[in-house]
């Protein structure tokens, strides 16, 4: 898996070299009966542009997948609040592109310790995975074992039925609200969008990860901070690197968040 997106000294670049895709038709311009496979098929055309304009492959049925995953959102994005509009394709291919874009935009260096991460013989926990992002799209890009952990029934009953319907033999669904109690450890990388979890994220983070385990946290521009509560519980860093997205015909401007729990005993 290859990267074209940094600067030639290695430094992940702040600005998208691609185009933003153009607006596509929502939903409603088309019959309720074929809606969700139009939403799918506009989602995963979406999405296949942004990797092609990058140089950036992955595993051969990872748009297969994805397209499964959008028509399966755009079902239940109907009566249960997933995303903010399930049935707009330039909506669920943001969330998709995002999901991928910390390791994308990463550092050669970094890249390849994420890339690790998530590999074959990785074991990969997602904290609040909603409506999966990034967990379920991690899973169906990369091999790694994970664990989806939702405390919401409707949306652990949407990620079980996508996870499905995408034919993902390595994700675990937990129906849990974690603490550092039951959580399971030995984790190589764990991952939250849900960037407003709370102190406990950092100390059920630290125990759920083996000794110089990763956590990865996606966030704003804005939210960029070095939290003395990680650094309290037993994390090195941050390095932090931020990357533009592209959200139907406008720009986000994102950043990744990467703490590395401490080798010091």
């Amino acid at each position: 898996m290859s990267s074209k997106r940094n600067r030639p000294d290695g430094a992940p670049s702040f600005h998208s070299p691609f185009r933003p895709p153009t607006r596509v038709s929502r939903a409603a311009d088309v019959s309720r009966e074929t809606a969700p496979t139009a939403i799918a098929r506009e989602t995963r055309e979406i999405v296949a542009r942004w990797l092609s304009d990058g140089a950036f492959s992955l595993r051969a049925e990872f748009l297969g997948r994805i397209e499964a995953m959008a028509a399966t959102l755009a079902l239940w994005g109907s009566t249960t609040n997933l995303t903010a509009d399930a049935s707009d394709p330039t909506e669920t291919a943001f969330h998709v592109i995002d999901s991928l874009a910390p390791i994308v935009f990463a550092s050669d260096a970094i890249r390849a310790e994420l890339e690790s991460a998530v590999g074959s013989n990785a074991n990969v926990l997602d904290l609040g995975s909603g409506a999966g992002f990034p967990g379920i799209v991690l899973a169906a890009a990369f091999e790694a074992r994970f664990t989806l952990a939702e405390a919401r029934r409707k949306r652990v009953s949407y990620l079980r039925i996508a996870s499905n319907e995408m034919g993902l033999a390595n994700v675990a669904i937990q129906q849990r609200k974690l603490n550092v109690s039951n959580v399971a450890t030995e984790f190589d990388l764990v991952t939250t969008r849900a960037f407003g979890a709370g102190g406990d994220m950092y100390a059920i983070a630290a125990t759920a990860l083996r000794t110089g385990g990763l956590m990865l946290l996606y966030a704003s521009e804005d939210q960029i901070r070095g939290d003395h509560r990680a650094l309290t519980g037993g994390f090195e860093g941050p390095l932090v690197w931020k990357y533009h997205v592209p959200h139907g015909d406008r720009i986000a401007k994102r950043a990744a968040i990467l703490w590395r729990k401490s080798l010091k005993k």
